[in-house]
């Protein structure tokens, strides 16, 4: 088995909620549970790897720290406007989710086989509207 890389074991942290800071070339990670024992295999063979990249550009700290080349990256591609070929695939994105909600709930009907318009809402319940007959 492979040692995870460096942005497998950082979101990893973020979905655990850990925090991570570089003191004295060491690694001190907190969360919501202790690390119980050592530091797992895939931390521990790519410790300086690790160390490197929160130095160089999170500021010695994950998340990353406001003022780092990490955080202002990530802001810049967040506030960039999309190119037109992205804003069309995530036009068609939705669309296809909306159509799956709406199908889901029973609203959209599909064309299948000569069918124009959905079947009439099937009762669920009895006519006086408490799941029994009348």
């Amino acid at each position: 088995m492979k040692p995870q890389t460096t942005a497998q074991i950082l979101r990893c942290f973020t979905l655990g909620s850990y925090t991570v800071r570089v003191e004295d070339e060491e690694l001190k990670i907190r969360g919501p549970q202790p690390l119980a024992g050592p530091l797992p295999t895939s931390i521990k063979a790519n410790r300086r790897k690790l160390i490197r990249f929160l130095v160089r550009e999170c500021g010695g700290v994950w998340p990353p720290a406001k003022d780092s080349r990490c955080y202002s990256s990530r802001r810049r591609r967040l506030s960039a406007e999309p190119t037109p070929e992205v804003s069309e695939k995530r036009k068609r994105f939705h669309e296809t989710l909306r159509k799956a909600a709406l199908s889901r709930r029973g609203i959209f009907a599909g064309r299948r086989e000569g069918l124009q318009s959905a079947s009439p809402p099937r009762e669920h319940f009895g006519p006086n509207g408490n799941g029994g007959s009348a």
